[in-house]
């Protein structure tokens, strides 16, 4: 599984992100225009917001994976450079999403293939630090995909967000719900009491790896029987 933007040329990314930025003005001047006209004064400041919240993650996350400040361990999976002996691991992106999935995929489909990825991710993150001398690594993450169930097969112990997150989470609500409606295939609104923060120890991924392949393997598999 390929995200296509590195697939792209300097030029074509360039082009791409130009593109960008000329819609999303051209959305802008649009909303001032109706606002004018129709004296709704508010109305820009709600687009501007949406604009700059769904047009982030196409910005920072290619521009931090350039950097090196986020890695991606599998196409889905993110995760930030060790800081206070933790690793903080992310889902894809609304930038991620965009340019992964088949338009002829399915919801269903694009569920597993989530879960898949995230698994692959965790058999990369592990093998990538199971050599190292820092076996009391803190690794954890956020999210609403995986439930509670499947996170204790893993290894993981769940709790709430911290009231940070769950702020970050409340002002990213339109960036959810459309990576939540990419991956459905249908508009969906995710439930932010759903969501949860994961963790565990880079010690206890290892105790959990063949398991992990094992749940992998069989994703895997379903999805390519489907296909």
């Amino acid at each position: 599984m390929t995200n296509r933007y590195y697939l792209k040329s300097k030029k074509e990314k360039r082009n791409f992100h130009f593109q960008l930025a000329i819609y999303s003005l051209l959305s802008i001047i649009l909303i001032f225009s109706i606002s004018y006209f129709f004296r709704l004064y508010f109305l820009p400041f709600i687009f501007i917001w949406l604009t700059l919240i769904l047009l982030a993650p196409f910005i920072d996350t290619p521009t931090l994976v350039k950097n090196g400040k986020l890695k991606y361990y599998s196409s889905l999976l993110l995760a930030e450079n060790e800081k206070n002996n933790s690793i903080s691991i992310h889902g894809g992106t609304l930038f991620d999403y965009y340019f992964i999935f088949d338009k002829n995929s399915s919801g269903t489909e694009r569920k597993k293939i989530i879960l898949q990825q995230y698994l692959e991710g965790l058999l990369n993150l592990t093998k990538h630090y199971e050599n190292s001398s820092c076996k009391n690594l803190n690794i954890k993450g956020t999210t609403y995909i995986i439930n509670e169930n499947t996170a204790k097969k893993l290894g993981f112990k769940s709790k709430q967000p911290e009231f940070i997150q769950t702020i970050i989470l409340i002002l990213n609500y339109p960036n959810l719900m459309v990576t939540k409606s990419i991956a459905s295939k249908k508009l969906s609104f995710p439930n932010l009491t759903n969501i949860r923060t994961y963790e565990t120890s880079l010690e206890n991924l290892i105790a959990n790896t063949e398991k992990i392949k094992i749940i992998n393997k069989r994703i895997k598999s379903t999805i390519a029987n489907n296909r």
